[in-house]
C-alpha cells in the first residue's frame, strides 16, 4: 500500500456478538468526553453497525484503527428510520434499542446512516 498514490490501507476489524457490545464501547468513549458515532450501512444484504477506535496503550498497535462491527444477519433494523441507538443500564438489567429519538436517562449514540461501505473497511467482513 501506498498512501502517496491514493491507496488506503484496510482496517482491522474485530466481530462482535451484539449490537450491545457496540453500544457498551461508544458508552465508554462517550464517558470519557469522545463522542463515536456508530456507522451503519448496508452490504450483501446485511446491515452492518461499526465503531472505530485507535489503540492509544499497546505499543505495537499504536494508532492502529481498530473496527469493531456487528451484523444485523435477521435484517431487524432494515428499513427503519434509525438514528440512534439507546443504551441503559440498571437495577432490571441491560436494555439496548434502535430509535428515531432520543429518551432521557438514556445513553443516546448517533447513528450515521452510510450509502455504502466505506473502502477502508475489508471486503470479506
Amino acid at each position: 500500500m501506498d498512501p502517496d498514490k491514493g491507496e488506503v490501507r484496510k482496517a482491522s476489524v474485530i466481530r462482535v456478538s451484539s449490537l450491545g457490545d457496540i453500544a457498551r464501547l461508544a458508552s465508554t468513549l462517550a464517558s470519557r468526553m469522545l463522542i463515536m458515532p456508530v456507522y451503519r450501512f448496508k452490504y450483501n444484504g446485511k446491515v452492518y453497525y461499526t465503531l472505530q477506535t485507535i489503540y492509544k496503550d499497546y505499543y505495537r498497535f499504536y494508532g492502529i484503527p481498530i473496527v469493531y462491527y456487528y451484523v444485523d444477519e435477521e435484517g431487524s433494523t432494515d428499513g427503519k428510520d434509525v438514528k440512534y441507538i439507546l443504551a441503559r443500564a440498571d437495577e432490571t438489567g441491560e436494555r439496548v434499542e434502535v430509535s428515531d429519538k432520543t429518551r432521557t436517562g438514556w445513553v443516546v449514540i448517533p447513528i450515521i446512516n452510510l450509502a455504502e461501505k466505506p473502502d477502508f473497511i475489508p471486503d470479506n467482513i
